[in-house]
């Protein structure tokens, strides 16, 4: 893929190398990975499966958001490092592979840096992609943890969603009648189904000392078929209208895409805003809300609990943030603010340690350690369609830090 570097670039120095020393993944504090303060700002990844034993690291940034340095007499430039390193799962955290990039930019442009990293992965394992992105002007450093399922062929990675011009996308759901394609190392039939199931939040999740079955036997809803053409590895243009979870294969982690309502991730409309409220309402003012129309309803709701229009101005501002964060975040099996662990981060706010391995992801909030502090456990599970999600150990001991958690936003 083209760089969109410009031409006074004063170098770029690009180094890969593989070892076999052990990581330390699972003892690794990823609470960065969900407070938006902590992340550079519209940074986004997608990797590809190039063959066998190569895959691609795209990346996206917008350029105006890295920090200019001017020195005396000399041209301002930005200057930028990423580097990967490929694990073998959390388990045995073996390094396998790494790299990294430096890039100086001695012009001043606007616009999205699109670029991409080759990396060693060879099939037969899945594998975990730590990458750092480094602002280094700023002095200030990104990480973000990546899936490169090589397992077998036909999973995830073996597809690239573009758009229309067959450029990566660096997302997983489109918009309504929003043009794209699909790329793949996989030889083609003339034509794939494409197969729409329903999102498996048909509600948002119940509070975390509530009981109920673990759902994960259930059959995924199917609705429909979309078929697309395949050419030489990459489709035709297509376009999704209806809602869903769109899938090639239902068995097993292939290529999926979403579309989820207008607007996501952003919280669009009011009736987003009055079903997002479900967490922080009594069951009573909840259905008093859903007889009133949604904007109606919605500023009925804050300004009763805060009393002012500026004081319900704050308190939505910062509800809602929280909100679109756990949509980008958290959406695997439908609307991220509907998950488990969308409900816990909209609730008590982003975690203050994450730990995470192939058995569980434990969020702590307070001091580690102390009695006061409350961990949150969620382990992994195959949801329909085929998608390993996120599901919340619930325990009747999270009832006090619930309700407490609650009355600050009520208060």
């Amino acid at each position: 893929m083209k760089t969109l570097v410009s031409a006074g670039c004063l170098f770029i120095l690009l180094f890969n190398s593989s070892c076999s020393t052990k990581g330390l993944l699972a003892t690794q504090n990823f609470a960065g990975l969900y407070i938006p303060e902590q992340q550079f700002k519209d940074l986004s990844y997608t990797v590809f499966n190039l063959n066998d034993s190569i895959s691609r690291l795209y990346y996206r940034f917008p350029v105006e958001n890295l920090k200019i340095k001017q020195p005396v007499g000399k041209a301002a430039f930005s200057t930028y490092k990423i580097d990967y390193q490929i694990y073998d799962g959390y388990k045995k955290g073996i390094l396998v592979d790494s790299g990294s990039r430096i890039v100086v930019d001695s012009v001043l442009h606007s616009g999205m840096m699109n670029d991409s990293l080759r990396m060693r992965a060879s099939n037969g394992k899945n594998y975990l992609v730590r990458v750092n992105f480094t602002d280094i002007n700023a002095q200030l450093s990104f990480t973000q943890l990546i899936n490169l399922p090589k397992l077998i062929s036909g999973l995830s990675s073996d597809y690239l969603l573009t758009d229309e011009y067959n450029i990566p996308l660096m997302r997983n759901y489109i918009s309504r009648a929003e043009k794209v394609r699909v790329r793949t190392r996989i030889p083609a039939d003339t034509t794939v189904h494409l197969l729409q199931y329903k999102f498996q939040y048909p509600d948002a999740a119940i509070s975390p000392y509530n009981f109920s079955p673990e759902g994960t036997d259930e059959k995924p809803e199917y609705i429909s078929k979309t078929e697309i053409g395949f050419q030489d590895l990459l489709s035709e243009p297509f376009s999704l209208i209806n809602e869903g979870i769109f899938t090639t294969n239902v068995e097993k982690d292939g290529f999926k895409v979403y579309r989820f309502y207008d607007g996501f991730p952003k919280v669009s409309s009011a009736v987003i805003m009055r079903e997002s409220l479900r967490y922080i309402s009594t069951n009573m003012e909840y259905e008093e809300l859903k007889l009133l129309p949604p904007k109606a309803a919605v500023d009925k709701f804050w300004i009763n609990l805060t009393g002012t229009p500026e004081r319900a101005l704050n308190q939505l501002k910062r509800y809602y943030g929280r909100v679109e964060a756990a949509n980008q975040y958290f959406s695997i099996s439908g609307e991220g603010w509907m998950s488990d662990r969308g409900m816990i981060y909209i609730v008590f706010g982003p975690p203050g340690v994450v730990y995470r391995n192939a058995e569980v992801e434990e969020w702590t909030y307070g001091e580690p350690g102390s009695a006061q502090s409350v961990r949150f456990y969620f382990h992994p599970f195959l949801n329909s369609p085929g998608i390993e999600d996120y599901k919340l150990i619930r325990l009747d001991e999270y009832r006090r830090p619930w309700q407490m958690a609650v009355s600050n936003w009520r208060r």
